[in-house]
């Protein structure tokens, strides 16, 4: 079920801008103000997971913005898939799943960020500008990577 290939080359540069992945058509035009009122490009959206990798491999984004709870093919599995394609990935969890449960699992399988529906433009802006330039976010949920 949605597969795709080991990018050949994981330093080839990425594309300036964003790939918001969310089931909710809503949240996907939430994330695009938010993100346009930085100046900051969104690429492409995608509904489900199996939209999402076909449109990583064609857009080649700096940064994801992706849902937990999605239809066809949630969002751990479309990260996993991401991160098998490219290790280097940067994604940026964005889910109502605020349980200490989901943050762990999610920041341990490789999110840079775990933002909490309902966020604050603000929180998403700042995860998104780190990453757009490189930096390496430290994220306020260091005691759930302790928890297993």
């Amino acid at each position: 079920m949605g597969t795709i290939s080991r990018l050949n080359d994981p330093n080839q540069p990425k594309n300036q801008g964003v790939l918001i992945i969310d089931d909710q058509r809503i949240m996907r035009l939430v994330l695009a103000s938010i993100l346009y009122d930085t100046g900051i490009k969104v690429l492409g959206q995608a509904s489900n997971g199996l939209e999402a990798l076909e449109l990583y491999t064609q857009l080649r984004p700096m940064v994801v913005l992706l849902d937990l709870l999605m239809p066809v093919m949630d969002g751990f599995t479309t990260m996993e898939k991401l991160l098998a394609y490219d290790p280097k990935v940067n994604i940026v969890i964005c889910s109502s799943m605020q349980h200490k449960f989901y943050i762990s699992r999610a920041l341990k399988q490789g999110a840079k960020d775990f933002l909490v529906k309902p966020f604050r433009k603000e929180q998403v802006q700042a995860a998104v500008n780190k990453l757009m330039v490189g930096s390496t976010l430290v994220h306020h949920y260091p005691r759930y990577l302790m928890l297993d």
